[in-house]
């Protein structure tokens, strides 16, 4: 299996976030209990650098973003 590497797409999202809600049900991947909606994390999010991997069907097989951190 091979992976492409893309530019998010909005409409990549829900697949996204159902990633990101599989990677919270571990209890290791954040402090957050639940996957924001659309809105908060987008606006979290920088709008550069927003990553998607794709396997050989097209389909989003992971994800990466970059978002502030606060330095205090």
């Amino acid at each position: 299996m091979t992976s492409l590497i893309e530019d998010m797409q909005r409409d990549d999202w829900p697949v996204v976030r159902a990633i990101y809600g599989e990677g919270l049900a571990t209890g290791l991947a954040a402090f957050t209990l639940a996957p924001p909606k659309w809105p908060a994390w987008n606006r979290d999010h920088l709008p550069f650098a927003r990553l998607v991997a794709r396997d050989d069907a097209g389909d989003v097989c992971g994800w990466a973003a970059l978002s502030l951190v606060p330095d205090t």
